[in-house]
């Protein structure tokens, strides 16, 4: 039986959907061999091989999705800004937001795809302004840049969380502490009391950058309370319980605390460090340095705090059998 690449394309968007990429990959790979200059076919195999960890493959054909046709599609720039650094990525995000824009003023403000399309352009201009702070920080006009890009996201999309706490983050570099909170308060207010689950909490790995920022600030508190939400979701991440440990930690080493206050605040650092060394031998994780630091911080507690005395386990006899009382009755 043959198959035309219209026949195929229903195929590869349900695998995606359903997360198969291997078998939406292999159909990808046939509807190229049918039409390897399609531009919508380029692009999505390059998404499918960009899930599939394939880079160099998916960067290929972004770039040639891109280069049959340059304005269709934002999609294509921004996977291909996933895949760049610096500068390049940036211009990619730029393109991607640009066609985005013009996508969306062809669309009534208040209809459902203008506010889709407002989310993602508010996000993509967080990811601008994320290399603004780390990668290309050193970079003349990064400051500006920053404020820039994160001005036109509040006007995009005042609702989105990232934006403020990545404006907190740019408050902070410029040792503004008191804007810096408020900004992240603001960020809290718009998910902290949402369900699990509902689409405008931020992802886990935004919300533990979070609490950083807040402990960089003092926020103790409120660094508690995302802490609590982020365990009722996952607790079986390294760093959850490495910085529950942290805060812990902090809130002990403040010297107006009395002994036994410190005392009992060190030995519940403690616990959570140990529980997040255990993880890390357990599950792994890529910040060596975490996992450096919190064994610092057990042996530092350790001096301080003695370890408190475990009730040895009983026990249990495996030749043990409880009666039922079925059994009693059959004897009888």
């Amino acid at each position: 039986m043959s198959y035309t690449v219209a026949d195929l394309k229903p195929r590869i968007l349900e695998n995606i959907d359903s997360l198969q990429y291997p078998a939406a990959y292999a159909f990808c790979q046939k509807a190229l061999e049918l039409e390897p200059h399609n531009a919508e076919i380029l692009e999505i195999t390059g998404q499918v091989e960009l899930e599939l960890e394939k880079f160099d493959l998916a960067r290929k054909h972004l770039l040639e999705s891109i280069q049959l046709e340059p304005e269709a599609s934002y999609s294509k720039y921004m996977y291909l800004g996933q895949l760049s650094v610096e500068k390049e990525a940036i211009n990619n995000f730029q393109k991607g937001v640009d066609l985005m824009v013009k996508e969306r003023n062809k669309l009534p403000a208040d209809s459902e795809e203008a506010k889709i399309l407002a989310s993602k352009i508010s996000s993509a201009l967080c990811s601008m302004t994320e290399i603004y702070l780390t990668d290309c920080c050193f970079e003349p006009e990064a400051e500006q840049k920053c404020e820039e890009f994160l001005q036109q996201a509040q006007q995009v999309d005042p609702n989105h969380p990232e934006v403020y706490q990545l404006l907190a983050s740019v408050r902070l570099s410029q040792q503004r502490n008191e804007e810096a909170a408020a900004v992240l308060n603001k960020s809290m207010e718009l998910w902290i009391h949402k369900e699990i689950g509902d689409a405008s909490i931020p992802i886990y790995d935004t919300r533990l950058s979070l609490v950083k920022l807040l402990l960089e600030l003092g926020m103790f508190e409120h660094a508690f309370t995302v802490l609590e939400n982020l365990q009722k979701e996952n607790d079986e991440v390294v760093d959850l319980w490495y910085l529950y440990g942290w805060t812990y930690y902090c809130l002990g080493d403040d010297e107006e605390r009395t002994q036994e206050e410190k005392f009992s605040l060190w030995a519940d650092a403690r616990d959570c460090l140990e529980t997040a060394v255990k993880l890390y031998n357990l599950v792994g994780s890529d910040d060596d340095a975490m996992f450096e630091h919190s064994n610092e911080l057990i042996a530092t507690i350790n001096q301080i705090v003695p370890a408190s005395v475990e009730e040895p386990e009983e026990e249990i006899d495996e030749n043990f059998e409880i009666e039922s009382d079925d059994e009693d009755a059959m004897e009888e």
